[in-house]
């Protein structure tokens, strides 16, 4: 009966010290080195298409604004979702583009448009 007893005292022992958790150092993770992103804040370009019509683009990459300078107007487009290229627009006008061409349309008619 002493063997029983002890058996099941040596068995309740290695189930209680089996069942703590160990404790572990946690980890933190490491920061993350900053990235500087290669797009400036603020972009600016001029362009002229081969009738001579001139457009002046100036790109906010921060808040997402494009502001058009186009025959004497200034034009506050806000940047959407494009598979690729740039897409800009508010109720009225529209820029797309890719690379250096660049297309600005006014109620879906194309006013200004400039391929290199």
């Amino acid at each position: 009966m002493i063997s029983k007893k002890i058996i099941v005292i040596i068995l309740t022992s290695l189930v209680i010290t089996s069942c703590k958790e160990k404790t572990t150092e946690t980890k933190q993770p490491l920061p993350l080195p900053s990235v500087q992103s290669s797009t400036p804040a603020i972009v600016t370009k001029t362009l002229t298409n081969p009738d001579g019509s001139k457009i002046k683009l100036t790109f906010n990459n921060t808040t997402g604004i494009a502001i058009i300078e186009f025959n004497n107007e200034k034009i506050e487009l806000l940047s959407q979702k494009p598979a690729s290229g740039i897409w800009y627009k508010n109720d009225q006008y529209e820029l797309r583009g890719k690379g250096q061409h660049i297309e600005l349309k006014k109620d879906e008619k194309l006013i200004f448009s400039h391929k290199e």
